[in-house]
């Protein structure tokens, strides 16, 4: 629970100082990867997915989620209005996918 509640503060601080971040889970995920680990962004993308453990890095699934909850609690955190309609649609798109399966 104190890993999650870590994770958080660390996704809030981004998603304050990064606009980008708030629209993109990638970057979000990469400056949260800089955070932890200095240089992380001139590893490779496949030894920080299967490392990151190791590394001490969060998951990217925990890091989507949080962003999300932090997003639905703080909405001066949302990203643009485009980009807020798209993952709208997406999230439909996917629940209809879902239920047909």
């Amino acid at each position: 629970m104190d890993n999650l509640k870590t994770i958080e503060g660390k996704v809030k601080s981004v998603l304050q100082k990064n606009v980008d971040a708030r629209d993109d889970d990638m970057v979000l995920y990469l400056a949260l990867c800089n955070l932890y680990l200095k240089d992380a962004g001139t590893m490779p993308l496949a030894e920080i997915m299967t490392r990151h453990k190791e590394l001490g890095l969060p998951s990217f699934e925990s890091v989507g989620r949080t962003r999300r909850k932090l997003q639905e609690r703080h909405p001066e955190l949302l990203g643009n209005v485009r980009r807020q309609r798209i993952r709208a649609a997406g999230e439909k798109a996917y629940r209809k996918y879902a239920k047909e399966s």
